[in-house]
């Protein structure tokens, strides 16, 4: 059923069936990591194109390529400053990507889910794949836990998929600066086909069912059983009471050990087993809290409900929710998170059921039982934890002022000023606060504490480093070596979109020589599309080689084939050109022979475009 030795990677979620091809994608999470989602087109590329590297070329091809088809729904204050040596304007590229949300009620945006559409290579048969996972959308391989679904889109609406045509309809009004009507239509249009697609159950499985827990009408309780097991690494006793109420034996609890001491030893006596994981185990990054920040000292974040109900039954639940009053109190209305489950049913002689998950050959070889030593767990360091109450409060306050950006040019060639518009409100207990675009280093942040104007003057920035995602860095009075940074998206008024986009690619292809590597990532995709061996070198690969040498390769034959097979690379040269020539000369970045070829097939695409 749950095998804890299997290992999936995270780039697997967005890998095509065989014979079919990546059309669009949504994702929802509560935390994310913008370094995963620059890589996430990256992935999607090399999946036609195996002669593709993670070289700033091949990333700037894949975002341009796929960044209209992919949405990322994230909590707001949640996004994570990416880890860089050096500026990288790339990031800048992620904006239309990322939308910020907050759950309507007082608890937070907390799903983790994919929605991904393929289509045969006849652009037919679509078909969608639901990944529902335990963890966020970020690079730590802590313990989790995902479920993946996938089906075709049928004619009829099916019932069991109301709950997700609900979710995925309902993103965009999350939105906090409103959505584009081009995200809000695929959000529509998701939640369409997501209606009527009928789901492969995993092995063994024999029933489906989806909860949003927090949304009236899709809400979740934990059925009657007769023995059940709860993994999570957030728990209220409310929560847990509730579930061993509902059971006639509560077999385990699996949490970490510092939540097992904040629980009352009543709670604890609920279960049979209350057990966490083995040191050796854990992995260095832990579950973020959704409510508070904190982070738990061990490595899990899987959250597991499992019962064996009548009639030898195996009721399984995971997704999203922890066991805390935030997720899955429902007495609670007022303060309650969005979250996203899936539930599994089957015959337990199929599937399994609690004692074969926990026996000693499965996942209770890697578990310690809990010594409750009557102690309530505190923080040896009260200026810590003050530090830790203080910053998560002012990361919401900021999260909540209605800030934006102002951009402005500036004296000096190429320079922009951005100027951060908005209230900046009360911080209390936090010495310093700065802020600084996430495509400039972290040196360059400028102080925002005791500004009472409405306007703050990040700096001058170059073109290419204009953009609405910026980060924030608290550091707290109560302790000077504790700080946590986070990026924003942020509206931009007076945004030179295109100048700035065109500044990027310059800034990535530099001269002539990038502009033939870019040209041949384009074409090398084409001739390379209908398929790739797998340790051989494709041609697109050859043509870089051959290049990086002096030597001539067969640029026009290549052309002609992209012309009367795949004419969509042809207008991603044009937008190319186009891109290159709207700040000057293009002759710095495209070679003069080349412009005139170009001409040619211009004329060509025109006279077609005419005849259609």
């Amino acid at each position: 059923m749950l095998d804890p030795d299997s290992r999936s990677l995270y780039s697997s979620i967005l890998t095509p069936p065989p014979g079919m091809i990546f059309d669009e994608a949504i994702a929802a999470t509560f935390s994310m990591d913008p370094v995963l989602l620059l890589e996430a087109p990256l992935h999607l590329a090399l999946m036609t194109d195996a002669s593709m590297s993670d070289s700033p070329l091949s990333i700037l091809q894949s975002v341009r390529r796929y960044s209209e088809r992919i949405t990322a729904y994230v909590q707001k204050g949640r996004i994570r400053v990416p880890r860089a040596t050096r500026p990288n304007p790339l990031f800048g590229l992620l904006e239309e990507m990322i939308v910020e949300v907050n759950s309507p009620s007082e608890g937070v945006f907390h799903p983790k889910v994919w929605a991904i559409r393929f289509s045969g290579s006849n652009g037919q048969d679509s078909m969608i794949r639901l990944v529902i996972l335990t963890r966020n959308m970020t690079t730590n391989p802590s313990w989790d836990l995902s479920i993946k679904l996938e089906g075709e889109i049928g004619p009829h609406e099916e019932k069991v998929n109301k709950p997700l045509a609900h979710f995925f309809r309902n993103l965009p009004e999350f939105a906090l600066n409103g959505v584009s009507t081009t995200r809000r239509k695929q959000a529509i249009r998701f939640s369409e086909e997501i209606h009527n697609v009928s789901w492969k159950l995993p092995d063994g499985f024999d029933e489906l069912s989806f909860y949003i827990p927090g949304t009236e009408g899709f809400d979740w309780e934990p059925p009657e059983s007769n023995r059940m097991a709860v993994i999570s690494p957030f728990c209220s006793d409310e929560v847990l009471l509730t579930f061993a109420e509902k059971t006639e034996s509560a077999v385990a609890l699996i949490s970490t050990p510092e939540q097992m001491a904040d629980l009352k030893k009543d709670t604890l006596d609920r279960f049979s087993r209350c057990w966490h994981l083995d040191e050796a185990a854990e992995t260095e990054d832990g579950e973020e809290d959704e409510k508070n920040g904190r982070v738990s000292s061990t490595g899990l974040h899987a959250k597991v409900y499992l019962f064996e109900t009548d009639h030898g039954r195996t009721h399984l639940v995971t997704g999203s929710a922890n066991a805390t009053n935030a997720a899955l109190n429902a007495a609670l209305r007022d303060s309650r998170n969005i979250e996203m489950l899936v539930g599994l049913k089957g015959e337990k002689k199929k599937v399994g059921g609690i004692d074969e998950l926990l026996h000693e050959d499965n996942l209770g070889k890697y578990l310690v039982q809990f010594e409750y030593d009557g102690q309530v767990s505190t923080d040896t360091d009260s200026e810590m934890q003050k530090a830790e109450e203080c910053i998560e409060r002012a990361r919401l306050k900021l999260a909540e002022a209605q800030l934006s950006l102002k951009c402005s040019r500036a004296s000096g060639d190429d320079l922009w000023t951005l100027t951060l518009v908005g209230n900046i409100p009360f911080l209390e207990g936090i010495r310093t606060a700065t802020a600084w675009p996430i495509t400039v280093m972290e040196g360059s942040g400028t102080s925002i504490l005791g500004n009472n104007s409405g306007k703050i003057d990040l700096g001058k920035f170059s073109t290419s480093s204009v953009t609405g995602l910026v980060a924030f860095e608290l550091r707290s009075r109560h302790h000077s070596h504790f700080s946590v940074s986070f990026v924003m998206n942020l509206s931009v008024e007076g945004m030179p979109a295109d100048e700035r986009n065109s500044a990027i690619l310059e800034t990535v292809i530099k001269n002539q020589d990038g502009f033939m590597k870019y040209l041949l990532l384009l074409l090398g995709d084409a001739a390379t599309n209908d398929s790739v061996t797998p340790g051989f070198e494709t041609e697109s690969h050859k043509w870089i080689s051959r290049l990086s040498r002096g030597e001539e390769f067969p640029l026009l034959e290549e052309m002609v084939r992209a012309y009367s097979r795949y004419p969509d690379r042809l207008s991603e040269i044009s937008r190319l050109i186009r891109d290159l020539s709207s700040r000057g000369d293009a002759n710095q970045f495209v070679p003069e022979k080349f412009l005139e070829l170009w001409k040619v097939f211009e004329s060509a695409l025109g006279e077609r475009d005419a005849r259609q």
